[in-house]
C-alpha cells in the first residue's frame, strides 16, 4: 500500500470516528428537539433556515475554487503563493458575506413575512430565527478559507475533533432547551448560533497557529483573483442549482403543504445526512489527492482513484441502504414520540436516490479536479436544473410529496451520464467500464443481496425481533455478495491485509 493510500485511509479513519460520535448524538438530540419544539415549530426552523441558506449560493460558487487552488498551490510548496491565495480568498469571501447580508435583509425579509406559509402566531419567532440564521451565515461565509486550509493540508483529525466538540455541544443545547423557560424556538436558534461561533473561533485559532498563510490579510493578488473567478464562474449555475435543489424544494413544499411537511423533510434530512456521513469520509479524504494526481499529470492514478473510491463508497452505502429501506418505520416509531407524516417514505426514496448520487459523486469531483468547469456548466449543470421545475410541475398537477421526491432521481441520473461523457472525452476516462462494472454491477448485486432480507421482512411479524434479524441478515448478505463480486482482487487483498493487521493488534 503506497503512502497516498495510507494517508487516505488514515484521514478516513478520523472522519469515521467523527461520524460515529456525531451520528449517535444527532439521533438523540433530534428526538428531544422535535419533542420540545413540536412538529410545526420544527418545520418553521427548517424552512426558515433553509431559505436563508439559499442566499449562500454566492459563497458556494467560490468554495470549491478556494479548496482547489489552495490544494494546488500547497502542492507546489511555494509559501508566498499560498499566502497570497489565502488572503485573496478571504477578501473575496468577506465581500460575498456583506453582499449576502444586504440581500437577506431586503428581499429575504420581505419573502419571509409575506410569502412563506408560516402560522401567524409564529411569525415573531420566525423573524428571530431569521436574524440569528443571518448572523450564522455571515460568519460561515468568512470561515470558508479557513476550512479550506484545513482540508487542503489534509488535517482531517482537527476537522474530526471540532465536529465531535460540535456534536457534544449540541447535547448541552438540548439540556438547556429543556430547563430554560421561554419561547423554545427562539432559545434553540440562539443556542445553535452560540455553538457555531465557538466552532469558528476554534478553527481560526488552529489555522492561524499552524498554517503560516492564515495570518489576517486583505491583500489581493490580481492574477489569483482572476483565476479563481474564472474557475468559479463556470460553476456558478452548478452551485445555484445545488442550492435550489436543496432548499428550493423545501420552500416549494412549504408553499403547497405548510410547515408540517417541512418537519418531515427536516427529519428525513437528518437521517439521510447522518447516513451520507458514513460514506462521505472516503470522498472527503480523497479530494486533495485527486487534485494533486491531476495536477502532476498522473492520469492513470487519477482514474484509478475515481474507480476505487466510488466502489468503496457504494459498498458502504449498500450495507446501510437495505435495512434502512426495510425497517425505517420501526426505527422512527422507537426514536420519535411523534413521526411527521411522509417521513418514512421520504427517507426510503432518498436512500434510492443516494445510490445514483454516489455513483456520480467521484465523477463530479473528477471533472472539478481536472478543471473542466466550462464543460460541467454547459453539459451537466442543465440536468441538475431540471429538478426544481419538475418538482413544481408535479405538485401543480396534483402530485403528492413522495412523487415530488421521486422525480429528483431523473436529473441526477442524467448528470451522471453527462459527467461520464466529459471525463471520457477530455481525460480518456474508461466511461463504459465504469458504467458497467461500478454502477450497474452494484445495483444488481444490491438487488440480489436484498432477496433474503425482503423474504424475512415479509414473513415475520412487525417488531423488535424482525428488526434485529432483518438488519443482521441484510448486513451479512450485502457484505458477502459485494466482497466476492463487486470488489476486484487487489481491493480484496487490501481489505484482507487490513483485517489481519487489526486482528493481530
Amino acid at each position: 500500500m503506497n503512502s497516498n493510500q495510507k494517508k487516505i485511509i488514515k484521514n478516513t479513519g478520523f472522519l469515521y470516528i467523527r461520524m460515529f460520535i456525531t451520528m449517535c448524538i444527532s439521533f438523540i438530540t433530534t428526538r428531544i428537539v422535535l419533542d420540545k419544539l413540536g412538529v410545526s415549530d420544527y418545520g418553521v426552523y427548517n424552512v426558515v433556515g433553509g431559505f436563508i441558506s439559499m442566499f449562500t449560493v454566492l459563497n458556494s460558487i467560490l468554495q470549491t475554487g478556494t479548496r482547489r487552488f489552495l490544494a494546488l498551490n500547497i502542492g507546489k510548496e511555494k509559501t508566498e503563493l499560498i499566502k497570497q491565495t489565502f488572503s485573496t480568498a478571504f477578501a473575496i469571501h468577506l465581500g460575498i458575506a456583506l453582499t449576502v447580508i444586504i440581500l437577506i435583509e431586503t428581499i429575504g425579509l420581505w419573502f419571509l413575512n409575506y410569502k412563506l406559509n408560516i402560522p401567524n402566531e409564529r411569525i415573531y419567532a420566525a423573524n428571530w430565527i431569521f436574524q440569528l440564521s443571518t448572523i450564522s451565515v455571515f460568519l460561515n461565509i468568512t470561515q470558508t478559507p479557513f476550512t479550506a486550509a484545513v482540508t487542503a493540508h489534509e488535517k482531517f483529525n482537527i476537522y474530526a475533533y471540532i465536529s465531535i466538540f460540535d456534536a457534544i455541544a449540541k447535547v448541552i443545547i438540548v439540556y438547556l432547551l429543556v430547563i430554560i423557560p421561554g419561547d423554545k424556538l427562539i432559545i434553540y436558534g440562539a443556542l445553535l448560533l452560540a455553538v457555531n461561533i465557538i466552532d469558528i473561533i476554534l478553527y481560526r485559532i488552529y489555522c492561524i497557529r499552524h498554517f503560516e498563510e492564515c495570518a489576517f490579510s486583505l491583500k489581493i493578488n490580481k492574477n489569483i483573483f482572476k483565476e479563481m473567478l474564472q474557475f468559479s464562474g463556470w460553476s456558478t449555475i452548478g452551485h445555484f442549482s445545488a442550492v435550489l435543489n436543496g432548499n428550493g424544494i423545501s420552500i416549494i413544499l412549504n408553499l403547497f403543504f405548510g410547515t408540517t411537511i417541512n418537519a418531515a423533510r427536516g427529519i428525513a434530512n437528518t437521517v439521510t445526512f447522518t447516513i451520507r456521513q458514513f460514506v462521505d469520509g472516503f470522498i472527503t479524504a480523497s479530494q486533495p489527492q485527486l487534485v494533486k494526481f491531476y495536477g502532476s499529470n498522473n492520469i492513470s492514478e487519477f482514474h484509478h482513484l475515481i474507480f476505487t473510491i466510488s466502489k468503496y463508497t457504494l459498498f458502504l452505502l449498500s450495507i446501510i441502504i437495505v435495512p434502512v429501506v426495510l425497517e425505517i418505520d420501526f426505527v422512527l416509531n422507537i426514536w420519535l414520540n411523534e413521526v411527521p407524516t411522509y417521513t418514512p417514505i421520504f427517507i426510503k426514496i432518498t436512500m434510492i436516490i443516494c445510490l445514483l448520487s454516489y455513483s456520480n459523486n467521484m465523477l463530479d469531483q473528477g471533472v472539478v479536479a481536472s478543471g473542466y468547469m466550462k464543460q460541467l456548466t454547459y453539459i451537466t449543470t442543465p440536468m441538475y436544473l431540471l429538478n426544481l421545475p419538475l418538482t413544481y410541475l408535479t405538485l401543480k398537477i396534483g402530485g403528492t410529496p413522495p412523487t415530488a421526491y421521486m422525480v429528483g432521481a431523473l436529473p441526477i441520473f442524467l448528470a451522471f451520464l453527462s459527467n461520464l461523457y466529459i471525463l471520457k472525452r477530455y481525460t480518456n476516462f474508461p466511461a463504459y467500464k465504469f458504467f458497467i462494472s461500478v454502477f450497474l454491477k452494484n445495483l444488481l448485486l444490491i438487488l440480489i443481496a436484498s432477496i433474503i432480507p425482503i423474504y424475512i421482512e415479509q414473513r415475520m411479524a412487525y417488531g423488535f425481533e424482525r428488526f434485529i434479524i432483518v438488519c443482521i441478515t441484510s448486513v451479512i448478505c450485502t457484505i458477502l455478495i459485494l466482497y466476492w463480486f463487486a470488489l476486484d482482487k487487489d481491493s480484496r487483498i487490501i481489505i484482507n491485509n487490513k483485517i489481519k493487521h487489526l486482528l493481530k493488534k
